[in-house]
């Protein structure tokens, strides 16, 4: 656990002296840069951590003396990770260099979002490590590339271009098609949050979640031979409700703090988000396979919590004068909300180490594969 424990610190620091005392677009992509280089050696040397480590090993292995027929025979459906590995197989590359360069395109992607739509972008790289979507990307290579491409999606999202949009979530589909069935965020994620609207979705979810399996019986003949078969498989086994405590948080901060974000489509993406992200959790108590899902709307933590934490720095919350002429002090300050989003994402991380999120605690680098083992 200390690499974590020394790259928390660190980020943080540097986070905080660079883009917070001494802010400028300059500092801002240095940080940013120096930040994607660490998160890049941390996932790049790990071994044998990862649910999926030796099973990615073996596919790139075995994509790599498969022909482009042969790609296209067995998997037409994601065909695009295994062209990567069958083109970085050809050129020689090791599975540790294969690693590093899916790495570097995963936090270069993800630092690059940060850098353009973070209010404050050493928070969300603090909220990138402890909200685990470091751990996810040291686990899940293929579904992080797609996520990865969700990023990239966002511009297009926000100006509401549908055609550049759809084209980036076909490819990330390509590499995981379950982005594929993210794609209706795009017109869910800018819609204004009403009462009606967030009844219906109660509504809907309660129905599902008391009817899931038979209607999942329904829609099972339509999905992919590979969702299907999950069915009956350790991956079809529900998780307990409190790995869905953490999701309800997040999604109650945000509705409690829904106001400070005034920007009416932010407001909506992150409302928006954070409802879906945990509604998808709920349905990881039926089966934790689902859990996938919600890494898509959850990315947008990365941003909606900044937004919050800024929004006390440059407007904090005022009150009427009291008795003696003065005015009262906001409960709430920058400080304060500060401090309270930290611990948030100080209780989550604690939490994931706790139940061994993605199999990468504890942390083991390859200069300890010595005394590592695949078992």
């Amino acid at each position: 656990m200390t690499i974590y424990y020394i790259i928390l610190f660190i980020l943080t620091g540097l986070g905080y002296a660079l883009t917070e005392k001494k802010k400028s677009p300059k500092n801002t992509a240095l940080y940013l840069s120096a930040a994607c280089l660490l998160l890049v050696f941390t996932a790049s040397c790990r071994y044998a951590i990862g649910f999926d480590y030796f099973s990615y090993r073996n596919i790139y292995e075995m994509a790599s003396s498969w022909t482009l027929g042969d790609i296209f025979r067995i998997r037409w459906d994601e065909p695009l990770y295994f062209m990567v590995c069958k083109a970085l197989g050809l050129a020689g590359c090791p599975y540790q260099v294969f690693l590093l360069i899916i790495n570097i395109f995963l936090m270069a992607t993800a630092m690059q979002f940060i850098y353009r739509y973070s209010r404050c972008p050493w928070i969300s790289v603090y909220l990138y490590i402890t909200l685990q979507f470091l751990a996810y990307n040291m686990n899940l290579i293929r579904q992080s590339i797609a996520t990865a491409f969700f990023l990239l999606a966002y511009p297009y999202l926000k100006s509401r271009k549908i055609l550049p949009f759809t084209i980036l979530i076909l490819t990330g589909g390509l590499f995981h098609n379950s982005l594929l069935f993210l794609y209706p965020l795009y017109f869910l994620l800018p819609q204004k949050s009403t009462r009606k609207t967030l009844l219906f979705f109660t509504l809907s979810t309660l129905f599902v979640y008391i009817f899931f399996e038979p209607l999942f019986g329904l829609i099972q003949p339509f999905l992919p031979v590979r969702y299907s078969n999950y069915e009956g498989s350790y991956f079809w086994h529900p998780n307990n409700f409190c790995y869905v405590l953490l999701p309800a948080l997040y999604c109650l901060l945000i509705y409690l703090f829904r106001n400070r974000i005034t920007d009416p489509f932010l407001h909506s993406v992150c409302t928006n988000s954070a409802l879906y992200q945990l509604i998808i959790s709920l349905f990881i108590t039926k089966h934790f396979i689902l859990e996938r899902f919600a890494v898509y709307p959850f990315i947008f933590s990365l941003i909606a919590i900044p937004e919050i934490i800024c929004s006390y720095k440059e407007a904090p919350t005022r009150l009427p004068y009291d008795k003696t002429g003065h005015e009262s002090k906001p409960f709430l300050t920058y400080h304060r909300v500060l401090l309270l989003f930290l611990l948030f994402g100080g209780a989550y991380f604690a939490f994931a180490a706790f139940a061994g999120f993605h199999h990468v605690y504890p942390y083991v680098g390859l200069w300890d594969k010595s005394i590592s083992s695949p078992g």
